[in-house]
């Protein structure tokens, strides 16, 4: 079951990154902002491969402050945050993960069209989590430790 959430994981990760947005309305990530977002990515993949959940909060946490901050495209915020989001609907955070699935779901009407790959990426999770919601954790965080 937890490869079918990494696969899940990786797809949301790729498309919310823009991989296959148009070039039109592509924008190139600064450096700090690739490597903020791999960071995220790398966590919330180990986070499910090792049970460390915590990692993933602190450092989609991180990213998301630093750019919020930093940057005026807000696009690249979509990443950490529905990586955070999709972290805490497995784990029954579902007060967590709402606002940070609306706040995606704002970011990414203000930069995506309506219909783009991106847009339904983020709707996915929403739906997703939706169906989650109501059910028992898929993930326990109780358990979770870091495996070092």
């Amino acid at each position: 079951m937890k490869y079918l959430y990494m696969i899940i994981f990786l797809a949301v990760s790729l498309i919310s990154t823009g991989v296959f947005a148009s070039e039109a309305v592509k924008v190139t990530p600064t450096q700090e902002q690739t490597d903020m977002m791999m960071a995220c990515n790398l966590a919330a993949r180990n986070s499910l491969i090792n049970m460390d959940i915590q990692k993933v909060e602190v450092t989609c946490t991180k990213s998301m402050n630093e750019m919020d901050k930093s940057y005026t495209d807000k696009s690249y915020m979509i990443n950490p945050i529905m990586n955070l989001a999709f972290i805490y609907s497995l784990t029954g955070e579902y007060a967590k993960a709402d606002p940070l699935l609306a706040k995606a779901k704002s970011i990414g009407e203000k930069y995506y069209k309506a219909g783009s790959s991106e847009m339904k990426s983020i709707n996915d999770l929403i739906a997703d989590h939706n169906i989650r919601k109501g059910s028992p954790a898929q993930i326990k965080k109780a358990v979770v430790t870091s495996p070092h």
